[in-house]
């Protein structure tokens, strides 16, 4: 028999026997379908051998094997498919949603995505990462002797390296015996270090940032976690500024599946540079929830404690919730995004209290790869008043237009422009250079209302 009637036969065999097996659902996850969860497994390869009896499976030359979204490619290997197994001694590339590793030595179970790897190489949850052995399932991946970071240069500008790394896709990070690296030297280091993988949340390294701002003045920021049991982190912010002095903000942190909860002690900026002392603050941030099988998405934070702005203290209670729609596509270069939200505080200082309604729309064109622009419109309906500076509503009716354009592979240039559409007046234009460094990204922003810069450096984002 040829090479050819032997992968053909052996092709239908295995599509036969792996259809007829149900894949186990990842725990707290349901299963999307039945059709998908006993998707049949497809083989490929130069040549092919199967045993029916024993459910042994060799294949040699080009091989991929995919189910769904799992896909294991190599030049060598071994199976059964009664146990719904592959394993190889040489090299293979594993690939699925949230992962892609080139392995050295690979023993993997197709039907509930879990297993076992030798020396790998590749990205976890958009994390360049090296291992020298590595386990993983479909909720939790443990590295040993490992390095990550979110820099793909061979030798990156900055990485961690650790005698143990755990991951929980889309949750967080812990890493034991940390170093921090830049380039090859070790700037730190931390028996326990962790860090969230929440989408924006940023890249959330405790790499040293510096800042620049006419109001602050030069800066030096650091967000630390360290953990010490399964769901409970102590962090710090460690913030310096030439002109404010010391803004530290530090308590306790619990990342959980559904929610994030904090009790913190400290200082917090609003985005014009106003401070406010939280002595201490307890907040409550529920993971964005789907509604159903709706392009809804619910997000919802409470929090209480004690706000000190100057001569203006006392508690603060305080709930949000906000609503977002699924981008709506326009066409193959315009994107419509919408939300909608509403706030609750209540004020001990002066007993005041507000409520604000929330309408967010924006709409953004690329119409080629070097220029991304938008135009947006938020509305803000306050009903109340609130004694702090940090959390007055500046602009009610609010329109933006703005465009960045990449002038070649290290310098973008851009322009966003803000309105008071109530007062027909314009609030802010801002001039922003944004150079690649490498592995890092710079912006310095020149804001022509307020007569300020702004210089912020930060990791590139994964």
């Amino acid at each position: 028999m040829n090479n050819s009637k032997k992968v053909m036969i052996g092709l239908l065999a295995l599509i036969f026997v792996f259809g007829t097996a149900t894949v186990q659902a990842a725990p707290n996850k349901p299963t999307t379908n039945s059709s998908a969860a006993k998707a049949p497994i497809v083989v490929e390869a130069d040549e092919l051998y199967f045993s029916d009896s024993s459910g042994d499976l060799y294949a040699k030359g080009n091989v991929q094997i995919k189910q769904n979204d799992d896909k294991v490619e190599a030049q060598l290997l071994n199976g059964n498919t009664q146990k719904n197994e592959v394993w190889t001694d040489g090299e293979a590339l594993i690939t699925r949603p949230g992962m892609e590793l080139t392995t050295t030595g690979m023993h993997y179970n197709l039907a509930n995505h879990s297993g076992s790897m030798q020396s790998s190489k590749g990205t976890i949850e958009r994390l360049h990462i090296t291992s020298k052995a590595i386990t993983t399932s479909p909720v939790h991946t443990t590295m040993n002797n490992g390095t990550v970071t979110g820099c793909p240069a061979e030798v990156p500008d900055y990485h961690i390296s650790a005698d143990r790394v755990e991951i929980w896709p889309g949750d967080k990070m812990i890493a034991y015996n940390a170093k921090f690296w830049i380039k090859n030297t070790v700037i730190f280091s931390l028996p326990r270090y962790q860090s969230s993988l929440k989408e924006g949340e940023g890249t959330g390294f405790a790499f040293p940032k510096p800042s620049y701002s006419s109001d602050n003045g030069i800066g030096i920021e650091q967000h630390i976690e360290v953990p010490f049991s399964p769901r409970l982190a102590v962090f710090a912010d460690l913030d310096y500024y030439s002109k404010v002095n010391f803004k530290p903000m530090y308590g306790l942190i619990s990342r959980n599946s559904n929610f994030t909860a904090k009790l913190g002690y400290g200082n917090e900026e609003n985005g014009d540079h106003e401070w406010i002392k939280k002595e201490p603050e307890l907040s409550v941030q529920l993971n964005s929830q789907r509604l159903g099988s709706s392009s809804l998405t619910l997000g919802a934070s409470a929090g209480w404690g004690q706000w000190n702005e100057g001569v203006v203290r006392g508690t603060h209670t305080g709930f949000s919730m906000y609503l977002s729609n699924d981008p709506i596509v326009l066409g193959s270069k315009t994107t419509l995004n919408l939300g909608t939200g509403f706030d609750r505080n209540f004020y001990g200082y002066n007993d005041s209290n507000n409520s604000v309604f929330r309408f967010d729309s924006n709409l953004e064109m690329k119409p080629n790869s070097r220029l991304d622009t938008w135009l947006g419109y938020s509305y803000s309906s306050n009903i109340g008043t609130t004694p702090y500076e940090f959390d007055r509503i500046d602009v009610a009716k609010e329109g933006r237009i703005g465009f960045m354009y990449q002038v070649d592979r290290l310098n973008g240039l851009g322009v966003k422009v803000r309105y008071d559409l109530e007062h027909g007046s314009t609030q802010d234009i801002d001039y922003t250079w944004r150079r690649n460094l490498h592995c890092f990204e710079a912006d310095i922003t020149y804001r022509a209302k307020r007569s300020e810069v702004r210089v912020k450096v930060d990791a590139v984002k994964w």
